[in-house]
């Protein structure tokens, strides 16, 4: 077991459910920074796509925040050493 992680750690659905959808934002996000790299590579303009890679990763800062809300409220503030 790793120094900070609860061995019975409290999941709901509302947690999984967020965890999916960081896994899933998560992907959308490399894949639009592997198209900006190509972008750049061949361009000098600024990218077409950059208001929705803003766009995802405020998305994927709130949802981490949700889920750390939820972690906390669930199995307490304080990690088991």
């Amino acid at each position: 077991m790793n120094a900070g992680v609860l061995m019975n750690e409290i999941l709901t659905s509302e947690m999984h459910e967020i965890r999916r959808l960081i896994v899933e934002t998560v992907a959308k996000r490399n894949a639009l920074k592997i198209e900006m790299q190509q972008w750049y590579e061949s361009n000098s303009k600024r990218f077409t796509r950059a208001n929705e890679l803003i766009t995802i990763d405020s998305t994927l800062s709130a949802l981490d925040s949700h889920y750390k809300r939820l972690w906390d409220y669930h199995n307490g503030k304080t990690i088991a050493s």
